[in-house]
């Protein structure tokens, strides 16, 4: 398991925001098949980039969120739908799409690109 802290941020998650209405504010649950592919997508990720903040959504989505900086920043969505989103900002790109579940691996090729990016922007950052 190699972020085994964001896998831990997920395993939490059901604690705090696993009943309608966990925030006061009609908040939708998460899901045991959103925490089961966050989980899941939480053990693929790169070792490459740093580990995410984990944090869930009021519609039941469970983030993953890396920051960088104002102009570089990283945002994966677990949906409920069992669908990853995501949406970034590389300096001057902007990048989003959704990809289903049911098109196989929980880190399709777009992620995987915007890991790259990530990991490449992270480094011009600190230099």
């Amino acid at each position: 398991m190699k972020n085994h802290r964001s896998k831990l941020s997920v395993n939490e998650l059901p604690e705090t925001a696993g009943q309608e209405n966990w925030d006061g504010e009609d908040a939708l649950p998460v899901t045991p098949g959103t925490v089961q592919l966050a989980e899941r997508f939480a053990d693929l990720l790169p070792i490459s980039v740093d580990p995410p903040h984990v944090y869930t959504s009021p519609v039941g989505e469970i983030n993953f969120e890396w920051f960088v900086s104002k102009d570089v920043m990283l945002t994966v969505s677990v949906c409920p739908s069992e669908e990853i989103a995501f949406a970034g900002i590389f300096n001057d790109l902007e990048i989003h799409g959704e990809k289903s579940r049911a098109e196989g691996d929980p880190l399709p090729s777009p992620v995987l690109n915007c890991f790259d990016m990530l990991r490449k922007s992270a480094v011009s950052e600190t230099r």
